[in-house]
């Protein structure tokens, strides 16, 4: 395939397989793909002798019962951490193993049809799970995720592997679906570009994308037929094509746009050197939202003016485990250190929806994202939220540490989390432990409800930062994450800037500042009618820094005040668009 003028498409013959997808993080990128998919589909199977038999009967029975080994383990762990009920998932699993029907069947696949353990498995629980997904009882079909899932642990357990294993090598991740537990544990170093079947520009994979600075697109098909691990991909994320198995003059032409985007973000990159203003001399405070240590030692030397947002649930993903209080000191700690005196935000644990802690999600719903999620967990379990506040005000005392609490939907949510905040103080100040007795504790606004209380919730606290990413969701009853409802995830739709202006003159009247760390201040058609809002302090991806930064420094104030002043008053999204001068075909334009 050529590409002329990066916007039409020319097919090369000799190309092979070519995709064409949403696009969601631009970029070129050429390596071997690897294909994170359902280990039941991908299982070899092999035809054993009579002799054999025996020798795989037994490491069936070996790998059953280390996973139910560690179910238990993971049972008690949960059950400790979150209480009885989460913990019973793991032993409703462990249960799926005790089914004498489902290992009987099994063994019968192993004795009569002489093949290997690991395919009688997957062929048993493929057979299964298609039984329970059909059914008519939605009980019957929630349990067809819980019998994959055991029969992929005790498949992995037979080969030796594990699902999150970390990339052997630089790769382009090819997936149906990615959630952030998913990629927690992962060598994000090795992580060249994303391809996925689901998912939108909002979803867990195209903001990781946008964030690593990696190509990537959505939206293809039947992505895990038409693609196997090791095979080459070029990969253009802002056209949304990859090329499986690209031919000589396609691999040369896409090396040659490779080299071409790496010398435009060095000249980019200059303008980190200078300061983020708008023509007329605003400020505007442009910081990070990063998940690691090693992050923010890259913020810092980016030059970032802080840390807007700390995902500190990243941290405990990427551990695959709840950690204690120390240990989330030395986490944040490590977090603070680098920024040297600029402020730090550490958002609280937002788990749930489609992220969680360790190997299974214990808050599985039938809608998560409106369900059991972030301070709702945490306000239910009072001994993770002491513990976490208190490893945050520890930290406080190595930095400017700010707490900002997530998923607030009313005042009373924020006053109980509040109220624990004050009763960890107390717990430390007893115990001679030091930590900012003047440390900040904000809200997010990512419920329309909150947005609609802004002022009440501003007088609360310390200061507000909106995240967009949710309001949007939440806004336009649109899934984020879901390619069947992509279209219709506009974030410059009048309704979501409406309550984004509120948000702002709440806080305003509060006398309280208020920030963005969504991904709309990484979309540099954006910035300016952020700014026109009244927004003056951004969080973006590292990656973003230099091009959220640039568009600063082109806003002209006034300007953007009008600009602004249309865009809320405007009818639809289309018309949004038009102002912006965004391509509302795709509904959102690329950043």
């Amino acid at each position: 395939m050529s590409v002329n003028s990066r916007g039409s498409e020319t097919p090369d013959t000799e190309d092979r397989v070519v995709l064409h997808g949403t696009p969601v993080s631009p970029g070129i990128a050429m390596a071997p793909a690897f294909v994170y998919g359902d280990i039941l589909d991908e299982v070899e199977v092999r035809t054993i002798d009579a002799s054999e038999v025996d020798g795989e009967i037994a490491r069936l029975r070996d790998a059953v019962a280390l996973v139910k080994t560690e179910l238990l383990r993971d049972a008690r762990h949960v059950s400790k951490q979150l209480g009885q009920g989460e913990g019973d998932v793991f032993l409703a699993h462990s249960m799926i193993l005790e089914d004498p029907s489902i290992l009987e069947a099994i063994l019968d696949i192993i004795r009569n049809s002489h093949v290997n353990a690991e395919a009688a498995v997957a062929e048993e629980m493929k057979r299964v799970t298609a039984v329970l997904s059909s059914a008519d009882d939605r009980y019957l079909r929630d349990r067809a995720y819980d019998v994959s899932d055991i029969g992929q642990r005790v498949i992995e357990r037979m080969l030796g592997v594990w699902a999150h294993c970390p990339l052997s090598q630089p790769m382009i991740l090819v997936a149906r679906e990615l959630r952030a537990s998913d990629t927690a544990s992962m060598d994000r170093g090795r992580i060249l570009g994303f391809v996925t079947e689901l998912g939108g520009t909002e979803s867990h994979a195209a903001i990781l994308a946008r964030s690593l600075g990696v190509p990537a697109m959505a939206g293809v098909a039947g992505i895990l037929e038409r693609v196997r691990t090791g095979e080459l991909i070029a990969l253009d994320g802002a056209l949304g094509v990859a090329i499986v198995d690209p031919s000589t003059d396609t691999r040369a032409r896409y090396e040659s746009m490779r080299e071409e985007e790496i010398r435009e973000r060095h000249e980019l990159a200059s303008v980190l050197e200078l300061p983020s203003v708008t023509r007329d001399g605003t400020e505007i405070a442009l910081m990070s939202n990063i998940a690691s240590g090693d992050e923010a030692r890259q913020a810092a030397e980016l030059g970032a003016d802080g840390i807007g947002l700390l995902r500190s649930e990243m941290i405990f993903m990427s551990a695959n485990l709840f950690l204690d209080e120390d240990a989330q000191f030395a986490a944040y700690r490590e977090a603070v250190e680098p920024m040297a005196g600029k402020p730090v935000t550490i958002r609280t644990l937002d788990v749930g929806g489609d992220k969680f802690v360790g190997s299974e999600n214990p808050f599985r719903e039938h809608n998560p994202n409106l369900g059991y999620r972030s301070t709702r967990v945490l306000l239910d379990r009072p001994d993770l939220l002491l513990a976490q506040f208190r490893a945050i005000l520890r930290a406080s005392a190595h930095g400017a540490v700010r707490i900002l609490v997530p998923m607030i939907s009313s005042v009373d949510e924020l006053r109980q989390a509040l109220g624990r905040l004050d009763e960890a103080k107390g717990q430390l100040r007893s115990e001679g432990v030091a930590f900012d007795e003047n440390i900040e504790a904000g809200a997010m606004i990512e419920i329309p409800s909150a947005a609609m209380v802004a002022d009440r919730l501003a007088a609360e606290c310390d200061f507000l930062s909106i995240g967009t990413n949710d309001l949007v969701q939440y806004t336009l009853a649109v899934d984020r994450g879901s390619s069947y409802v992509s279209r219709l995830y506009r974030p410059h739709d009048p309704s979501v800037l409406a309550l984004i202006a509120r948000s702002v003159e709440g806080a305003a009247s509060a006398g309280k500042p208020i920030s963005l760390c969504g991904e709309m201040a990484g979309t540099p058609a954006y910035v300016p009618l952020l700014i026109g809002l009244g927004l003056r302090e951004f969080s973006v991806s590292n990656g973003r820094l230099p091009a959220t930064k640039k568009a600063i420094r082109d806003v002209d104030l006034d300007t953007a005040v009008s600009l602004a002043n249309e865009a809320v008053a405007a009818s639809t999204a289309g018309d949004v668009a038009a102002l912006l001068g965004l391509d509302d075909s795709r509904h959102h334009e690329e950043p």
